[in-house]
C-alpha cells in the first residue's frame, strides 16, 4: 500500500520582534508615499479660478487674452484655453456678451 503524505506548512517563526517592527514600519514610510502619488489628481492640483470679461466694442479675442495673459505664457496657447473654458467654435466674440477667462496665477 502507499502511503499517504501530510503536507506540512512551514511556520514562520519571529526570533527578533523589534527588527521585524522596524522592517514593517519602514515598508510602511515607503509605500505611503508612492500610494499617495497614485490616487493623486492628475497633474493640476489647485483648480483655476476665473474672471468674467465683459466684451465691449472693438474687443478681440487677442485683445483680451493679452490683457490677461500670464507671465511665461504664449498667447496663442491662452486663446486656445478661452475658447475650451468657453466652447467657442471660433475666434469670433460678440458685444455684449461675457467670456470666462482664466485669473493670473
Amino acid at each position: 500500500m502507499k502511503q499517504l503524505h501530510r503536507i506540512q506548512r512551514k511556520r514562520i517563526r519571529v526570533i527578533n520582534r523589534v527588527r521585524l517592527g522596524i522592517s514593517i514600519a519602514i515598508i510602511l514610510i515607503i509605500l505611503c508615499p508612492v500610494i499617495m502619488f497614485a490616487f493623486d489628481k492628475p497633474h493640476n492640483k489647485m483648480d483655476p479660478s476665473y474672471i468674467n470679461v465683459y466684451i465691449e466694442p472693438g474687443d478681440t479675442l487677442w485683445s483680451i487674452a493679452k490683457a490677461n495673459l500670464p507671465p511665461k505664457t504664449d498667447i496663442r496657447d491662452f486663446i486656445h484655453e478661452i475658447r475650451l473654458i468657453n466652447k467657442l467654435d471660433s475666434a469670433l466674440i460678440i458685444e455684449g456678451d461675457s467670456l470666462l477667462v482664466p485669473a493670473r496665477p
